[in-house]
């Protein structure tokens, strides 16, 4: 992570900016800060923290379902998670987001077991479900969607296809890095529409299963789509994307990555291997402000996504919005 490292002095970060060349002039004007455009709701439910927002007869709602390690609050609330809220909320969208039932260890969704009642996380979902019809302006009826990362990503498809099949509106979810679960694939596969997105140097949950699952889901008459996202030249706007990060500063993030030798003055990666590139890459020395406004994991999620790691991205919103109202208009 880019937050396991001590940070030097700005100054010598403004040399390595002055040294490669790199200018702040006109960034802030072509990349504006990816904010909430409504108000979250924060609160719990059954002891699990809940962040959500509703309105008033919204057109779906939508589950979101973090990764290995994650929480409710902590998917949500990432730049590229929020980026994609805002073009849903626009569209009349409400969201939940809540956490894992295990808070140790790997604080993963239990993706194996298919089962409502027994399953701990798709029985307090299924309560967490009627908690929200029964207090917010979400009917019974309204269409559910979902969107999971990596171990939410094989949980979205649990979740998708056991309250499909028990009689939940569930129309359409969004896997993205990360395969079917086994239950699932056991029983013959997704029948609910799937968005299948992963990222072309992905080691940790390499593209080809994902691959092999959208192929699956297809053989299987279920409609799907597959998405992939490609590696970046290294460059400031990334980085301008995440809030209270201003033009100087993303410069200086650039030039302290550069620093690291995994990418030359062109900004294209010149270290081969993507494992040691990343890790390598966590060495960066960034600014004292990044990790003083507690942004450090915000610059890492956007270097992963320019190395096109595993880490959930927003750049096919478009697509991904698209293939949603099919299901829900």
């Amino acid at each position: 992570m880019l937050t396991d490292v001590l940070t030097k002095s700005k100054s010598r970060l403004v040399a390595l900016v002055a040294g490669a060349g790199l200018a702040a002039v006109g960034l802030a004007a072509c990349v504006t800060p990816i904010t909430p455009s409504v108000v979250y709701q924060q609160s719990t439910f059954e002891g699990f923290d809940v962040t959500s927002y509703v309105p008033e007869n919204p057109t779906g709602m939508i589950y979101l379902f973090h990764g290995s390690g994650g929480s409710g609050t902590n998917f949500a609330t990432k730049v590229d998670t929020v980026d994609v809220l805002n073009r849903f909320v626009a569209e009349g969208y409400g969201f939940v987001s809540t956490s894992s039932t295990e808070r140790t260890g790997d604080m993963r969704w239990e993706q194996g077991n298919p089962s409502l009642t027994t399953n701990p996380d798709l029985a307090r979902l299924v309560r967490l479900q009627a908690h929200l019809v029964a207090t917010t302006p979400l009917e019974s009826t309204t269409p559910l969607a979902g969107i999971g990362m990596s171990n939410g990503s094989r949980f979205v498809t649990l979740w998708g296809e056991t309250w499909n099949d028990a009689g939940y509106p569930v129309e359409v979810i969004w896997a993205s890095h990360g395969k079917i679960a086994e239950p699932v694939v056991a029983s013959g596969g997704l029948t609910v529409p799937t968005v299948f997105s992963t990222s072309v140097n992905d080691f940790t949950s390499p593209p080809f299963a994902i691959a092999v699952g959208y192929q699956l889901t297809l053989q299987a008459g279920t409609p799907a789509i597959y998405l992939s996202s490609q590696e970046k030249t290294l460059t400031a706007p990334p980085y301008l994307r995440i809030p209270g990060i201003d033009p100087t500063e993303a410069n200086l993030i650039v030039a302290a990555l550069k620093a690291t030798g995994v990418w030359n003055a062109q900004g294209v990666r010149v270290v081969p291997n993507i494992q040691v590139a990343v890790n390598q890459a966590s060495t960066a020395l960034l600014p004292a402000s990044i990790y003083a406004d507690g942004l450090a994991n915000d610059v890492s999620n956007a270097t992963a996504r320019v190395l096109a790691a595993h880490q959930f991205t927003s750049e096919f919103l478009t697509q991904v919005d698209a293939f949603f109202g099919t299901y829900i208009p």
